[in-house]
């Protein structure tokens, strides 16, 4: 069962675009800051993400990941993530317009959300950090998907 409406507006997205030798991926970064409100704690919310995690069928972080359909929707310079609840879709804030085009091009995306809370205040070297040390522990999930043709 997915995560409710609640949890995942209090997640942070980034999206940005790898650029490797087989070509461009765009990519899905899924975290949270940790407990904010007074209902949350570590642990509701390392439960929601798994929860999140579960909901999209994601696979280990070091597995090759597999391909989970298209889920992500862009209209007009927007995009959401289906998570599979069956009322809401997460939105995703403003990805460029590079990230959009190769999505729109038929290009696959990979989701990565992070089980372990992310500070909201994190440079590249610590965000890079957290990332390294949640992958080692078996904390991230992926999978790939491609953008829907319709919202």
């Amino acid at each position: 069962m997915p995560p409710g409406p609640g949890f995942v507006a209090s997640v942070a997205a980034a999206t940005g675009i790898h650029h490797g030798e087989a070509g461009d991926l765009a990519q899905l970064l899924i975290t949270h800051p940790g407990p904010r409100r007074t209902n949350e704690t570590p642990e509701t919310v390392e439960h929601g993400m798994r929860r999140l995690a579960a909901a999209l069928r994601l696979g280990p972080g070091d597995k090759r990941p597999p391909v989970i359909g298209a889920r992500i929707a862009i209209h007009r310079g927007r995009a959401a993530l289906d998570y599979g609840h069956d009322q809401y879709v997460m939105t995703i804030p403003p990805p460029s317009r590079d990230w959009l085009v190769l999505l729109g091009a038929g290009a696959p995306c990979r989701v990565c959300p992070v089980v372990p809370p992310l500070p909201l205040g994190a440079d590249q070297a610590g965000t890079d950090a957290h990332l390294r040390e949640s992958l080692a522990a078996g904390l991230v999930a992926w999978r790939t998907t491609y953008a829907r043709r319709r919202f």
